[in-house]
C-alpha cells in the first residue's frame, strides 16, 4: 500500500470549555492566532519544536507538521481573545509590525536607526496576551500570575515589576514562539526565564528577571512601562547590526538554553 505523502495538518490544541489562560475564568474557549490576523506572514507554515529545528543539519529530521493559518491554541475565552486582544490591543501591534515591514520593503536607502510611533501599552499587552495563549491549561505563570492577569484586564496598570520587554528587527522568514524557556551563561548570572515571539519583521522577548545581562544591545519598552494606555511614543529600531536570526534559540558557546514544551518554530514553505 502506498504511503500517504500528505503533510500532517496541525490540530487546534485545547478544549472547547476550560480555564482561560489570561483571566483564569471557566468559559467557552476560542482559538488564538499568533501572530494575530492582519500581520503580514506566510499563509502556509512548517511547524517544528525549536530543538528539532536546530538539529535539522544533522540528518535526524523529524517529519514536520504543517498549518495553513499559523499556530493555533484554543485557550482564551471570548472576552479576552476578542474583546481585549482583538479589539483593544492587537490593532496597535499589527500597525507597528506592518509599518516596520513597509520600511524594510522600501527601495530607498535606509539608515541603521529608524523611529516608529506606537501605542506602547497596547503593544506590550498584545504580545503578552498572545504568549499567554500558548499551551493548554497554562493560566498559572509562577509568582507573576495574578500581576499579569490584572495588567491584562486593567488598562490603568503599569507593566508588572519583574517583567522586562525587549524588541528588535527580525527580517527573517522563520516564525518562533517559545514559552517558559530559560537561558543562563556560564559566569555568575543566574537563570533567566523568557518568552519569545519572532515573526517577520519583529521579534519580542519577555524576561521574568529584572535587567538580565544579555549578549546583545536590544531595544526595550521598559522606560514606557508606566505610560498611560492611550499614550503614543516614538521608539527606536536598529536595522543594523542585526541580532543573529537564531538568537536566543541557538545561544553563544558560553550560554545554555532549556526549553519548555511550548517551544515551536514555524517556517514558510
Amino acid at each position: 500500500m502506498k504511503q500517504d505523502q500528505r503533510p500532517n495538518l496541525v490540530r487546534t490544541f485545547g478544549l472547547l470549555h476550560g480555564v482561560c489562560n489570561i483571566c483564569g475564568q471557566e468559559a467557552k474557549l476560542t482559538e488564538d492566532h499568533t501572530p494575530p490576523k492582519g500581520w503580514a506572514r506566510p499563509k502556509q507554515v512548517e511547524l517544528r519544536h525549536v530543538v528539532d529545528k536546530l538539529g535539522m543539519e544533522d540528518g535526524n529530521r523529524k517529519r514536520a507538521t504543517r498549518s495553513q493559518n499559523g499556530l493555533k491554541y484554543r485557550t482564551l475565552c471570548g472576552r479576552c481573545n476578542n474583546g481585549l486582544l482583538g479589539a483593544r490591543y492587537d490593532p496597535a501591534l499589527i500597525t507597528f509590525a506592518n509599518e516596520v515591514a513597509s520600511t524594510l520593503q522600501t527601495t530607498a536607502v535606509l539608515s541603521s536607526l529608524q523611529w516608529f510611533s506606537i501605542q506602547p501599552q497596547a503593544v506590550m499587552r498584545a504580545v503578552l496576551g498572545h504568549m499567554c495563549a500558548q499551551g493548554v491549561g497554562r493560566y498559572a505563570k509562577g509568582p507573576l500570575t495574578e500581576a499579569v492577569r490584572q495588567y491584562m484586564l486593567d488598562e490603568s496598570l503599569p507593566l508588572p515589576d519583574g517583567l522586562s520587554f525587549y524588541y528588535w528587527a527580525y527580517p527573517f522568514r522563520h516564525q518562533v514562539i517559545i514559552r517558559d524557556a530559560v537561558f543562563t551563561d556560564f559566569s555568575d548570572q543566574g537563570p533567566v526565564m523568557f518568552w519569545l515571539l519572532k515573526a517577520y519583521p519583529l521579534a519580542f522577548m519577555l524576561t521574568w528577571t529584572p535587567s538580565p545581562r544579555l549578549p546583545f544591545s536590544l531595544q526595550t519598552l521598559d522606560p514606557l512601562r508606566s505610560a498611560s494606555f492611550g499614550d503614543m511614543a516614538s521608539v527606536p529600531l536598529y536595522l543594523s547590526p542585526l541580532v543573529p536570526e537564531l538568537w536566543p534559540e541557538a545561544p553563544p558557546d558560553d550560554y545554555a538554553v532549556l526549553y519548555g514544551p511550548e517551544a515551536v518554530t514555524a517556517s514558510s514553505l
